[in-house]
C-alpha cells in the first residue's frame, strides 16, 4: 500500500473502532436502564465485582489508555479505588459518567491524526503504540460490557429485555 492509503485505512479503522465503542455504551445502557440502585452495586461474594465496579473500572481504563495517553494529559487513575467502591454513585450517575467517558474517548480519537497510532506511549508500565491502546480499550469495553449484561440478566431473569432481536425459546 502507498502511504496515503495506509492513512485511509487506519482513519477507517479508527472511524469503525469508535462506533464500536459508542455501540457498547449503547448496550450498556440499555441493560442499566432496566435496573435499581441497589441491583448495579449487587456483588454474588467478596471476589465479584458489581455493576457499579464495572463502570469505574471502564471509566479509569478509557481515561488512561485514551484520554490521557492520546491526550498527552497526567495519569491520575487510581485501580484500586473503582473495586473498592460498593456504593457512592447512584445508577444514573454511573450511566452519566460512563456516557461522557465514552464520549471523551470516541472524540479523543476522531481528532487523533491516523500517523499518531505508532506513537509510542508508557501506560502501566508498559511501551505500547497507540495502535495498541485504541485496541485494547474498545476490547476491553467490550469485554466488560458483556458482564454487565450477563449481571443483568442473571438479575431480571426472564424480565430481562436484549438489546438485539429477541430469539425463539425451545421447548424443554
Amino acid at each position: 500500500m502507498k502511504p496515503e492509503e495506509d492513512l485511509l485505512a487506519t482513519h477507517l479503522m479508527l472511524k469503525e473502532t469508535v462506533a464500536r465503542m459508542r455501540l457498547w455504551l449503547d448496550r450498556a445502557i440499555h441493560c442499566m436502564d432496566q435496573l435499581d440502585d441497589v441491583q448495579v452495586w449487587y456483588r454474588p461474594n467478596a471476589e465479584s465485582n458489581a455493576i457499579g465496579n464495572l463502570v469505574l473500572h471502564l471509566v479509569g481504563n478509557l481515561k488512561q489508555w485514551i484520554i490521557d495517553a492520546i491526550g498527552n494529559l497526567p495519569d491520575t487513575r487510581d485501580r484500586p479505588g473503582e473495586f473498592n467502591a460498593e456504593s457512592g454513585y447512584s445508577k444514573m450517575m454511573l450511566i452519566n459518567l460512563l456516557k461522557e467517558t465514552v464520549e471523551r474517548a470516541c472524540k479523543t480519537i476522531e481528532a487523533m491524526p491516523p500517523i499518531r497510532v505508532a506513537e509510542t506511549k508508557r501506560i502501566q508500565g508498559m511501551d505500547v503504540t497507540l495502535a495498541n491502546a485504541v485496541v485494547m480499550a474498545v476490547s476491553h469495553l467490550g469485554l466488560h460490557v458483556g458482564q454487565i449484561q450477563y449481571v443483568g440478566k442473571m438479575l431480571l431473569s426472564d424480565r430481562y429485555i436484549g438489546s438485539s432481536e429477541p430469539r425463539e425459546r425451545t421447548a424443554k
